[in-house]
């Protein structure tokens, strides 16, 4: 895929919603910056922190932080978004 975008005032681009679908990027979403032989790469990293995760009875989870956390609000969240990407039909 190849498609022209533009850098504004501030040094800010925008990359197009296909290139955010396909690669599952949402809002907060974090990039590697790379100058490679005079190109830009951009290389999303893996969230989350691995050290924040540990394993229990076989399986890995997410280390308590001690904040509230609402996850039938994340998941209600993660379908209206999979449903606007076009996922879970």
């Amino acid at each position: 895929m190849s498609e022209p975008i533009t850098i504004d005032r501030a040094g800010c681009i925008v990359l197009p919603v296909s290139v955010r679908r396909q690669l599952n990027l949402l809002p907060g979403s974090r990039l590697m910056l790379k100058v490679v032989a005079q190109r830009i790469e951009l290389t999303p990293q893996a969230p989350p922190d691995p050290a924040l995760l540990t394993t229990e009875n076989h399986r890995t989870v997410l280390r308590a932080s001690g904040k509230p956390f609402d996850a039938a609000a994340a998941v209600r969240s993660e379908r209206q978004a999979q449903a606007r990407r076009g996922h879970g039909k």
